[in-house]
């Protein structure tokens, strides 16, 4: 069977048909049709190209200014918002965390007052390291610096001043007061030279940190959940945003002491963390640890409103 008769053939049965014929429909209607003509011609597919039955794929389609044609009314009522369906609104927080008592930084404690009482937030927040014991760490240190019984006095006294002072300020505030790794260094200890002892030193840690009005979290590894997708805890993490990445939550935390937000886009969510910097003093003796005198150490605390964090340096 010759090009044409191939050509007239498929076309006249896609005419009967009223659509294009399938190979198997074709071959069945061809009486005396060798497979050998189609192969010779190309395949089947081009067989229908060349009858008008089936558009050459592999042919460019002409452009032309049908694909400028756009109803942008129906684009802009079709358009839908991809921020999240329920945003949260955050609620007013002031937090501080690592003034390291007795080792504080008075100017920054007496800054936190001063923007409290202007501020008056729903929640305040000590975001632990908020006492040091010095006389219980590990690391080489004087033992002419306190005594344990001094330094634990000393401490009990300035936090048992700083929450009366912020109640007396906020007072319809709900304050909050996490522990740092710090502020369970006797338990540490304890349990490393004496652990049937344990609950002896968690009822005097209980002591050590209960204030009135004031609730107290006891297990540094413990977050606190606030409206507005918000975690706070102390921090485990070097890096202000680990915190944020590794939980999905807007942060707040301290450890660091350097303070600062951190932004990022998450699941379509603009998430942060704050963390409250350093209200401790940087040069005195209970914080000398560090390897050298220059620190990154960022004095000052955070806050929260219905815009997101800020923090707030205190030189």
């Amino acid at each position: 069977m010759e090009s044409h008769d191939l050509v007239c053939a498929v076309k006249n049965l896609a005419s009967d048909m009223g659509r294009t014929p399938t190979s198997r429909e074709f071959y069945a209607s061809a009486r005396g049709l060798e497979g050998s003509s189609i192969r010779l011609f190309g395949g089947y597919t081009a067989l229908l190209i060349a009858a008008g039955l089936e558009q050459n794929r592999n042919k460019p389609k002409k452009i032309d200014n049908r694909i400028f044609e756009k109803d942008i009314a129906a684009h802009l009522e079709a358009y839908e918002d991809r921020l999240p369906s329920n945003p949260q609104e955050y609620p007013t927080i002031a937090v501080i965390s690592d003034a390291h008592f007795p080792f504080e930084n008075e100017k920054v404690i007496n800054a936190f007052y001063a923007f409290i009482k202007d501020f008056r937030p729903q929640y305040v927040i000590a975001n632990g390291d908020m006492v040091d014991f010095y006389s219980f760490s590990r690391f080489p240190r004087s033992h002419n610096v306190f005594t344990p019984r001094d330094e634990v006095s000393l401490s009990r006294k300035k936090h048992e001043t700083f929450w009366s002072t912020v109640t007396s300020l906020c007072p319809e505030s709900k304050k909050i007061n996490l522990l740092g790794n710090h502020c369970v260094r006797p338990l540490k200890q304890v349990l490393e030279a004496y652990p049937a002892a344990e609950d002896w030193i968690q009822e005097a840690l209980k002591r050590q940190f209960t204030f009135d009005g004031v609730e107290t979290i006891m297990d540094p590894t413990e977050e606190y959940h606030l409206p507005g997708n918000i975690l706070v805890h102390h921090g485990y993490r070097s890096k202000i945003g680990d915190h944020r990445d590794y939980t999905f939550y807007n942060c707040i935390s301290g450890h660091t002491h350097q303070g600062g937000v951190s932004y990022k886009k998450i699941r379509g969510q603009t998430l942060w963390e704050l963390n409250s910097g350093l209200s401790g003093d940087p040069n005195a003796k209970g914080l000398s640890y560090r390897p050298q005198k220059i620190t990154t150490w960022t004095p000052g605390f955070g806050a929260v409103d219905k815009f997101g964090a800020r923090f707030i340096a205190v030189d």
